[in-house]
């Protein structure tokens, strides 16, 4: 299987992302890449993603992966001790590499901590031709410490406490394992004795926060070190949503490797394997099997089916904002096999230009909120159809349950949908995403109270204080919502918003769609839906089919593990009702229908 986005393989327990490139091309390396760790990881998705794509473009071969245990890999049965598995999980992907293309040089390329594998590993390869370390963890302790000065600043920013099931390891309700951090604690990557390639290429962070003893390090080991700038490092850390590739940056790192020159390896010939289709990872109740779909197959999306019977219903589960498919905090993941071991199959999907999908030809720069986006999650809803594993829901939270709650407007096959925090009912034209994103966190009235707390002004007496862009957000907030809160009078742009809203309401009323919203306590969701329903809600008694429900101790992003453990309950028990484990008939029933046989569907 081939695909120009890259064709989905499988592991034992992860799995990844191979580019054929051109077979061809005269001096055609193969090129592992080592992703960096958890909430870098989650802004960096779409960065990996296209790096790989320019590679390929170039000819080159190229394979990325998930580490066992994290984004999409099965999850662990205890708690890690170390990242030997990761090593090994590097191993079987550098081992794969070569089978598809026997004989070519191999080039190790790495971020975050995913750079310092990439230096361990190379020691022991005999073939590594070259080495790209970009943003690389030299030092193991600095590292965890910026772990820790992460998660200050994202819980900080969101105005909630640090969780208290967390080490102090946690970013973004991605945990670090202490086991592993400890042996994360132990690297140092000046202390090694030889380079990890003849050529190294180092993509360095801003002045302020690189560490260039690296550099200097490899140069004394005998390696030629050349060096670039990783530019919008910084920027691409603050916000997943916000952030997108630096493809400035990329490109210099693919012209880098175009330019390594061909040194002849015995046994090297220029043919290679084709990859087959992907086979299903099985966890411990489910089957997962990663997929493309959609026009061109650009889509892409990761299918979970409980294990050991057919699935009462199927669910499709959006991306919120930027975030991945695998979710903020892996909610996504973590909601999938929770649904599987209540008999509901899920596929969560990445939207064209998130994530592990291309954006279409015709795309706009913005797909949050855009028709786009709604339109991918309805080529979702083709491929799940075809698969015939029951009722199709549509699950999303913030801009994606928006784009979850218009497809179901416009699509008869959908028969409930799940909005965790929806924020637009309908999209003002008035207002910007950036403005809609930047707001989510904070109600209006939190908003006021962060910016004249004590902290606040004192940021802003020092200078360290911009006031000016957070004070037009939420003057153009309170304008909205004014014109909401009348929107009885004839002819206003809120009275057509409001009237839009309850037409969507009706629709889906009229098809006898269940609708099911669910809101962290305090939101600023809720004041979109008490704007549409009235303060207590009691206009959204016209609609028999939908209900309000408040999550308690949560943020909009369920960022603390208890917060997304109360959702997950919820979601499950709305889309399924309890049941009992499969008898001997249902399982004899579930064995004629394996996942092989719903793919063919």
């Amino acid at each position: 299987m081939t695909s120009r986005y890259g064709a989905p393989v499988t592991f034992d327990t992860f799995g990844g992302f191979y580019h054929t490139g051109c077979i061809d091309r005269c001096g055609r390396k193969a090129v592992l890449l080592l992703a960096p760790i958890g909430y870098e990881e989650l802004c960096t998705r779409a960065t990996w993603s296209a790096l790989a794509e320019y590679i390929a473009a170039a000819g080159h071969a190229c394979l990325r992966f998930d580490y066992p245990g994290t984004a999409d890999a099965i999850d662990l049965a205890g708690d890690p001790e170390g990242i030997s598995d990761w090593f090994v999980a590097a191993r079987e992907c550098v081992a794969f590499l070569r089978e598809y293309n026997p004989g070519i040089e191999l080039v190790l390329v790495g971020q975050g901590l995913g750079a310092s594998l990439a230096v361990q590993l190379a020691t022991e390869l005999p073939d590594v031709a070259a080495t790209v370390l970009m943003a690389p963890v030299v030092k193991g302790r600095a590292y965890l410490r910026e772990l820790q000065a992460w998660s200050r600043m994202l819980t900080d920013r969101m105005g909630i406490g640090p969780d208290p099931s967390d080490n102090g390891y946690s970013v973004a309700g991605i945990p670090l394992a202490s086991g592993r951090a400890a042996a994360i604690k132990t690297i140092d990557l000046t202390r090694t004795t030889e380079p990890p390639a003849a050529r190294v290429l180092l993509v360095e962070r801003s002045q302020m926060s690189r560490d260039s003893s690296i550099g200097s390090h490899l140069k004394t080991l005998g390696a030629d070190v050349s060096s670039i700038d990783y530019e919008g490092y910084e920027n691409i850390l603050q916000n997943p949503s916000l952030a997108g590739p630096q493809l400035g940056t990329l490109t210099r790192i693919v012209s880098w490797i175009d330019n390594l020159g061909h040194l002849p390896i015995a046994g090297a010939n220029c043919s290679a394997k084709v990859v087959g289709p992907a086979r299903p990872i099985a966890g411990p109740h489910y089957d997962e099997l990663p997929v493309r779909f959609g026009p061109d197959e650009r889509l892409f999306g990761v299918l979970c089916l409980p294990l050991g019977r057919r699935p009462t219903a199927i669910a499709v589960l959006a991306n919120s904002g930027r975030d991945y498919h695998i979710g903020w905090g892996r909610a996504a993941v973590e909601q999938a096999r929770a649904l599987a071991e209540r008999g509901i199959a899920s596929l969560r999907i990445d939207a064209g230009g998130i994530g592990d999908s291309a954006a279409s030809a015709g795309a706009p720069a913005e797909v949050l909120y855009s028709e786009e986006q709604t339109a991918d999650l309805r080529h979702a809803i083709d491929y799940v159809e075809k698969l015939d594993a029951g009722p199709i829901a549509l699950v999303g939270r913030c801009s994606g349950a928006y784009a979850a709650f218009l497809a179901a407007v416009q699509d008869v096959r959908v028969r409930n949908v799940v909005a965790i925090n929806i924020m637009r009912f309908v999209w003002d034209p008035r207002e910007t995403v950036a403005e809609a994103l930047l707001s989510a966190h904070r109600t209006i009235g939190g908003s006021l109270a962060m910016l004249f707390s004590k902290r606040s002004l004192r940021r802003l007496l020092s200078g360290n204080l911009r006031v000016k862009a957070p004070v037009i957000s939420l003057s153009r907030r309170l304008v909205r919502t004014v014109s909401l809160i009348a929107s009885h009078i004839p002819g206003g742009a809120g009275q057509k918003l409001y009237s839009e809203g309850h037409r969507r309401f009706q629709i889906l009323e009229s098809r006898g769609v269940c609708l099911a919203m669910f809101f962290s306590e305090g939101d600023h969701a809720l004041g979109e839906f008490r704007t549409y329903m009235g303060r207590r809600g009691a206009r959204l008694r016209r609609y028999t089919k939908a209900s309000f429900s408040i999550i308690p101790d949560a943020d909009h992003d369920f960022t603390h593990s208890a917060a997304r453990a109360r959702l997950t309950n919820a979601l499950c028990d709305v889309l399924a009702a309890p049941s009992s484990p499969p008898s001997r008939e249902q399982r004899r029933q579930a064995s004629r229908f394996p996942l092989r046989s719903l793919l063919r569907r």
